[in-house]
């Protein structure tokens, strides 16, 4: 909320910015070392929603979100189906299904009226 507002709540703003970015740090730590990098998530998730629903960013960003998730949660279901008694990794098939994708973004061709 800012400098002013935690300094009316009677707290150092330094020692809660560095208590936040350490606690974000360790979270996001904690999930990279657990599940492992999901590359093309953030590329592909919010170009596409950007595509479907427009360049607002109050009802994008939801969309982004849940999308994403999503996306994740079917990846996942997907790596484990495959293959039945093992398990390919995440971000394996996120990486390809995600390559696909942003590779079909890249060189897509756009009709416009001229």
């Amino acid at each position: 909320m800012g400098e002013d507002f935690t300094t009316n709540l009677g707290l150092n703003y330094n020692q809660t910015m560095t208590l936040g970015l350490i606690i974000v740090s360790i979270s996001s730590a904690v999930v990279l070392v657990s599940v492992g990098i999901i590359p093309f998530l953030g590329l592909v998730v919010p170009n596409v929603i950007s595509l479907l629903v427009g360049d607002n960013m109050r009802r994008t960003v939801p969309w982004v979100a849940v999308s994403g998730a999503a996306f994740v949660v079917a990846c996942d279901i997907l790596g484990r189906v495959i293959r039945y008694p093992y398990e390919i990794p995440i971000g394996v098939v996120v990486g390809v299904i995600g390559s696909a994708i942003f590779l079909y973004l890249l060189l897509r061709t756009r009709r416009s009226a001229a």
